[in-house]
């Protein structure tokens, strides 16, 4: 997921977050909505600019570096819960209003707990306006 999902994401206190260390290594998104807008070459610019910020930092002071790593890098992050903060978790976060990349997150939750466990998936509430295929269309291009 990229950061700025991570920020939403771990405002979900009843789990068990085992993030990695955010860095540049794993790239960067460009949201569908600002390749639309035409902003997609100054984007790139500018998070190319941070990576490099990144690296110079990083060399030198390892902790600080994160510091400079802007919202639409990637970085990975183990999610342990039980079933009451998966059901919670889908219903909030797949709803319309909330953010693209987090609702790419809950439908792709949905669909495997859905999967592995058809009785208990189906008592999910996930919003039915859109899959995850459809909002990974939203997250847009990943550059790494």
């Amino acid at each position: 997921m990229d950061q700025g999902a991570y920020y939403e994401v771990k405002r979900h206190r009843m789990m068990t977050q085992s993030p990695q260390p955010l860095t540049c290594k794993l790239g960067f998104a460009i949201p569908q909505l600002v390749d639309r807008a035409g902003y997609r070459d100054e984007y790139i610019k500018v998070m190319k600019r941070a990576h490099k910020g990144y690296h110079k930092i990083q060399d030198e002071f390892p902790e600080v570096g994160a510091y400079l790593v802007p919202n639409g890098y990637m970085r990975r992050v183990l999610l342990t819960m039980n079933f009451r903060e998966a059901f919670s978790f889908i219903q909030l976060r797949s709803a319309p209003n909330a953010h693209f990349s987090v609702r790419l997150i809950a439908k792709k939750m949905a669909e495997e707990i859905q999967k592995v466990h058809p009785t208990l998936g189906s008592y999910l509430r996930s919003s039915q306006d859109e899959t995850w295929q459809d909002a990974e269309k939203l997250v847009g291009e990943i550059i790494r």
